[in-house]
């Protein structure tokens, strides 16, 4: 409903004119929505969108319908009134699509009560359109049917109520044909799902089975999939793994044209003869004799279960009989044989089919030794993904105006080794370190979730992080357009329309509130990161509730093994709504470097304070200063060292600690007294704008670029209206808690 004061229109005024019963629209600014059930709790999600959704072809009964809101003010209304939903409509026309599952079964109950299984339920979907007639899309339930017949019989010719029935008829043939062709395409893919070792290929995969892919998948699927997710540059280093390691297992290392071979695949030119002739490569291996002729067991798969087609009915199942048969005796096998194709596939123009067909020969030469091959295998793959991604987001500090410990010696034993993150927004995948990225999180480890207060300020609109993300789009579009203006005064007008929809904001949530990710860090791309009481964790992950806690998100921390998540939780919740779209991490990559800290000015003790203010010790020093660093005062210097010499900006591990907005103050322990390191500080922004003493080399041409997002603020947050939140930790336990310092 939109008219606050219009009367909740009846069915039959709701359904007048229209083809469809399901959803009545007919009564300008409100619609009558129907369930199978008649009393107690449906499942209901209502969305926005920007344009029309994809249908799912889950739903089994679907109706569309034109809605145009009467006031600012839509909400979902229960029949009897007791709760509403503001759906954060605003006053334009909306095409209405009103999607229903389980009607027929909920309709043979009375009612539900708590705790009983759910029988229907629905989503309401709507996105900007122009006036157009009702339309069934879909009919497969009696429910609906009955309401679709009331709606058509309503005031209709004997040929229109004829006609009406003829396309019901369609419309259950339809549905029928629909049902059975999703039936037969469920287990096409639930033998797909088999074949591929449990979950289902990509199109570069699916493009490769001229490959020996599917050999390959019967020894280590979870391989397979790695491959193909790492990237071009990584997958030629794993073929060319594979084939030094199949050369090596059969003695071929030391053989010339071999090793010719090998350089030429390590420097990316063509092989050299006789790989250039497949006959006169089976002629050099046969004759020559410094080939030697080394043999083994060959490579056994392991066991794998039948394929079991997917059923519902218990009454029909499968039983499996295994027969009894001689079980198979591995073979010998020559190595050179198996070891040669392998130098052949590396060299392929594909990469991913390189490293696919590579490893395979590869395991074939190694033969029952397979094992040992595919953990190193592994190995040099999660290693060269992190080492390949970072060298590509390579990013430099540059080198310190002076030596900081040439004027004051005293600062040496105080230097700090902290490691500037550099995140550059990305496509991060749970196996790479990250802000804002997915998360190596176990899928049988519950999420974790606020359930403290969320005090809403009465000012700022609350948006959901979907909303944010769209907001972000359109303001990139026109930030980044030739002669764009971030701030939307050269919108187009659909990004107008998206902008003043999101702005409408969205009902404040109830409830616990799931956290969202913002960092992820492993010790390989972090060396100096080290878990507090030395647990052996690798892996460290921050999270945190995207609303004040009094004043700044509240964060949590998990430390855990990487090698112990074996299983991904795929679709982690997210919060219905954020408090600040600056609470909303953008996902980035990251580009780890090592630089050295001293302490903040005012943690240093008189003495060091004096020395740094005397301005004859930085003239001694050979301090380059241009005109514009004249110094006038003792206070130039304590700034030069503050601002351009001590403390990086931006995210970081380790270091010393910023002072900002207070001067410095203990940071103990919670539970033990102990004095706290800094662990992580989270930044909302890069480098300072009005200068480029911290600013990477790398970055420097777009130090002051208008794109979206700025370069000096990859990650898009705004913590205390531009500060940061850093995090400390006591070092004697990870079960002591970490405390948060904004500055």
């Amino acid at each position: 409903m939109s008219d606050p004061d219009g009367p909740r229109p009846d069915l039959a005024k709701a359904l007048a004119g229209q083809t469809g019963g399901l959803c009545g629209a007919a009564v300008p600014g409100a619609i009558l929505l129907s369930t199978g059930l008649y009393a107690g709790a449906v499942g209901f999600v209502a969305e926005v969108h920007d344009e029309a959704p994809a249908l799912d072809p889950l739903w089994e009964d679907v109706m569309e319908a034109s809605f145009r809101p009467a006031s600012e003010r839509t909400r979902l209304v229960q029949w009897d009134g007791e709760e509403a939903w503001d759906l954060g409509l605003v006053r334009t026309d909306y095409r209405v699509r009103y999607c229903a599952r389980g009607m027929d079964e909920a309709q043979e109950l009375p009612t539900r009560v708590t705790g009983e299984p759910e029988a229907d339920s629905y989503l309401l979907q709507f996105w900007p359109a122009p006036p157009s007639p009702d339309r069934v899309v879909r009919h497969t339930s009696r429910t609906a049917g009955h309401l679709h017949g009331y709606a058509r019989a309503t005031a209709r010719t004997p040929e229109q109520l004829a006609e009406a029935e003829r396309h019901t008829r369609e419309l259950f043939q339809q549905a029928a044909a629909e049902r059975a062709e999703r039936a037969a395409e469920e287990r096409r893919l639930h033998y797909r799902q088999w074949e591929w070792g449990g979950r289902l290929p990509s199109e570069r995969l699916q493009a490769a089975r001229e490959s020996n892919v599917l050999g390959l998948l019967r020894f280590d699927s979870d391989l397979v999939h790695a491959l193909d997710v790492v990237g071009p540059e990584v997958q030629r280093a794993v073929a060319l793994l594979a084939a030094r390691r199949a050369c090596d297992a059969a003695g071929l290392t030391d053989v010339p044209w071999v090793a010719h071979a090998l350089s030429a695949l390590t420097e990316g030119r063509p092989l050299p003869p006789p790989f250039d002739d497949p006959a006169l490569l089976r002629e050099t291996l046969r004759s020559d004799p410094r080939v030697p002729d080394t043999s083994v067991r060959e490579a056994t798969p392991p066991e794998r279960p039948p394929y079991l087609p997917p059923t519902t009915d218990t009454a029909h199942a499968v039983a499996l009989v295994h027969p009894d048969v001689t079980p198979y005796t591995p073979g010998l096998i020559s190595q050179p044989h198996f070891a040669l194709p392998a130098v052949l596939a590396a060299a392929g123009p594909a990469p991913l089919v390189a490293a696919l067909d590579a490893v395979c020969h590869a395991l074939h030469t190694h033969g029952e030794h397979y094992p040992r091959l595919l953990a190193e295998i592994r190995s040099a793959c999660t290693e060269r993904v992190g080492s390949i991604a970072a060298a590509l987001r390579i990013r430099t500090t540059p080198a310190r105006l002076v030596d900081v410990t040439a004027v004051a010696p005293r600062l040496a034993p105080l230097a700090r080794t902290a490691t500037r993150l550099h995140p550059r927004p990305g496509s991060p995948t749970p196996y790479d370190s990250s802000v804002g990225g997915p998360l190596l999180w176990p899928a049988d480890e519950p999420w974790p979730y606020c359930d403290k207060p969320h005090e809403w300020d009465q000012v700022n609109e609350v948006l959901s992080p979907q909303d944010v993300r769209r907001q972000r789009r359109v303001r990139a579009a026109a930030a980044n357009r030739p002669g764009g203006d971030p701030q939307g005064s050269r919108y187009t007008p659909e990004e107008s329309a998206i902008d003043e929809r999101i702005k409408a904001g969205r009902p404040w949530p109830k409830g616990p509130i799931a956290l969202l990710p913002v960092a992820q860090l492993y010790v390989r791309d972090v060396p100096t990161l080290r878990p507090p009481g030395h647990t052996g964790a690798d892996l460290l992950q921050v999270l945190w509730c995207p609303f004040d806690h009094p004043a700044q998100p509240e964060t949590a921390l998990f430390w855990r093994s990487a090698a112990a998540v074996t299983d991904i939780l795929d679709t982690p919740p997210e919060p219905p709504a954020i408090q600040y779209p600056g609470y909303l991490p953008e996902p980035c990559l990251l580009a780890p470097e090592q630089i050295t800290e001293y302490p903040d000015f005012r943690e240093l003790d008189k003495e060091l304070r004096h020395q740094l203010e005397e301005w004859r010790r930085w003239q001694a020093a050979d301090t380059p200063l241009d005109r514009s660093d004249t110094p006038c005062s003792k206070d130039f210097y304590s700034g030069l060292y503050r601002d351009r010499l001590s403390v990086a900006p931006g995210w970081k591990v380790g270091g010393w600690t910023r002072w900002d907005l207070t001067d410095p103050e203990p940071r103990l322990c919670p539970s033990c007294g102990a004095d706290m390191d800094p662990l992580l500080t989270i930044a909302s922004a890069e480098w300072n704008t009005g200068d480029t003493d911290w600013t990477p080399i790398e970055d420097r041409a777009l130090s002051s670029s208008t794109t979206e997002p700025a370069p000096w603020n990859p990650t898009m947050l705004d913590l205390a209206r531009g500060y940061d939140l850093q995090l400390h930790v006591c070092p004697a336990s990870p079960d002591h808690p970490h405390i948060e310092l904004v500055q």
